[in-house]
């Protein structure tokens, strides 16, 4: 159900023709026909005409920037140990082993940092606001970075990564929310796959390329410069967050009507109180709200209301989807034989590997970047189950592959390998990089919005320690024979997701809770109506 919102004064009821009462649809330069998602949202914002150049919209995706700030962090943190590994003057100065136990802790405790950073981000979020949650990750991952590049024992270091595991997932999770919530409605797609892209990608290329070239300094500096770069960009948030505006949608929740309002009309509505985009925006977050408020009994740590009636079970499930396959498309094993190929090749020296390691960064940025600005386009059903299946067409010569690097392997078989790396990569991040934050942020409804990406982010460390630890046991173990593990687990996958994925795109996320109420999600999702467009007066149906 939604709001009545009066919006029918440009707009024909369903299946007729009727004539327009106020204004007619324009004298054919600026009228269209689309097939739309959402007739509501198209009508307000055909009705606004608005002018995407101006102060108010290139501010607003200013704001959508700097929140990138944020998966740039965790782009950093998550990328920096597996080129520091790579580093024998870390290894010599804390004696550590290339392989063994004390590797594995090292690696673990960053992953054990996150479970506990879960735990408090939705209170944080929820209760003190989305700027509040950017503002504690970024005091967490200063404190982290400070003890581990001024470490002098190991267990100082481990410190360190444990404290800034604390830190990332309270970043991770603000930011998408914040993006998602305060983004114009007709480019939140975009907004969001960019957020994952850039801030993942440009995290991870600054860590790959900053170890690159201080891997050449003899001195413990080698290691110690990246881990200060890691705090760079938590230095500028917790300086500077306080500048931007608060999400609209968690000032409806607190009861600051009027502020949220005025967000609205300055950044969606171009500054105009009468914008039928804000109005239309206001009365559904209010009525959603209202709803909502049934539901929750206000305790923070209460998470049983993600699962309290069916729709948030079915959103639920579809999260723990996306977070298992993101953690288990085996992407990661993918490196195990690599090694093995790139010496097959020539390819040697740990420097050059960095090299290869760091290529295979920008080809899969790219990838990520071009998928952003097919999300609105393709639409997220789409790029997730193509994300899948291609992914998993790949692992098929991966497999046979891996196979072969049992035993003796041809230079060719080499080149193949690495091939189907690079190629792996530029798939999932087109397909699947780009809704990784978004998709989670915008099937979630403004009451557990925080809650249910907490329990993502929570779910994603657990998911991610059984995977460091089980793999290797597994590669040991049985060999190859793991990546048909995962093939398998691609087509599973690709069959689950297929049943419940819903299609987002072109609506808001208020009205997204109409199709998690309905019988059919899938089917309601998918629904396209025929419209008339005439920027300045509204739309009309011509198809329903």
């Amino acid at each position: 159900m939604k709001p009545k919102v009066a919006f029918q004064d440009a707009i024909s009821p369903p299946g007729q023709n009727a004539e327009v009462p106020e204004k007619p649809l324009g004298d054919g330069t600026d009228v269209r026909e689309a097939k739309v998602m959402s007739v509501e949202l198209t009508d307000a914002v055909a009705k606004d005409k608005p002018n995407y150049r101006s102060r108010s919209q290139i501010t607003l995706c200013g704001f959508m920037l700097y929140a990138t700030l944020n998966g740039v962090m965790n782009g950093l943190d998550g990328s920096l140990m597996s080129s520091i590994n790579a580093m024998e003057q870390w290894h010599d100065f804390f004696g550590v082993g290339k392989t063994g136990s004390t590797l594995g802790l090292v690696m673990a405790i960053f992953t054990a940092g996150q479970i506990t950073g879960s735990f408090f981000s939705g209170f944080i979020v929820d209760t003190f606001g989305r700027r509040a949650g950017m503002a504690a990750g970024s005091f967490f991952i200063i404190i982290g970075s400070i003890v581990q590049a001024s470490s002098q024992p190991l267990a100082a270091f481990i410190a360190g990564r444990y404290i800034v595991g604390i830190g990332v997932p309270m970043c991770s999770m603000a930011a998408p929310v914040y993006i998602v919530e305060l983004a114009y409605p007709t480019w939140r797609g975009l907004a969001g796959g960019l957020y994952n892209v850039l801030g993942w990608y440009i995290g991870s290329l600054t860590a790959s390329w900053s170890c690159y070239g201080t891997a050449k300094i003899p001195s413990n500096w080698s290691w110690r410069i990246p881990h200060i770069l890691q705090a760079v960009p938590a230095v500028v948030i917790i300086c500077t967050v306080w500048f931007i505006p608060e999400s609209p949608r968690w000032l409806f929740a607190k009861g600051k009507n009027d502020l949220a309002r005025q967000i609205l009309v300055k950044y969606h509505g171009d500054g105009n109180e009468d914008s039928a985009l804000v109005k239309l925006e206001c009365e559904e977050i209010k009525y959603s709200l209202e709803a909502e408020a049934e539901l929750t009994n206000g305790k923070w740590w209460d998470y049983k209301v993600l699962v309290k009636n069916r729709a948030n079970r079915y959103r639920m499930w579809i999260l723990f989807l996306i977070v298992v396959f993101s953690q288990f498309t085996g992407g990661g094993i993918i490196s195990y034989y690599l090694p093995t190929m790139l010496e097959t090749v020539g390819i040697t020296s740990s420097s050059q590997q960095l090299l290869m390691n760091a290529l295979n960064t920008v080809f899969s940025f790219s990838g990520g970047l071009v998928g952003a600005f097919f999300v609105d386009k393709a639409g997220r059903r789409p790029l997730l189950l193509w994300g899948v299946f291609l992914t998993g067409l790949i692992y098929v010569p991966i497999n046979v592959l891996a196979a072969l690097a049992n035993g003796n392997i041809s230079q060719a078989s080499g080149y193949a390998f690495i091939a189907m790396m690079f190629l792996y990569g530029i798939v999932i991040s087109f397909t699947w990089t780009p809704l990784q934050a978004l998709y989670p942020a915008e099937i979630l409804s403004t009451d557990i919005r925080a809650r249910g990406i907490a329990a993502d982010k929570f779910v994603a460390a657990i998911a991610s320690f059984i995977n460091l630890y089980a793999t290797p046991i597994a590669l040991h173990d049985i060999g190859w024979k793991t990546y048909t593990i995962f093939l398998v687990l691609h087509v599973i996958h690709w069959f689950l997701m297929y049943l419940v994925t819903v299609e987002t795109k072109g609506r808001s996320l208020e009205e997204l809770e109409e199709i998690f109420n309905d019988p059919k999600p899938v089917k309601r999702s998918k629904q396209i109506n025929t419209v008339v467009i005439s920027a300045g007066v509204g739309v009309k149906v011509t198809d329903p």
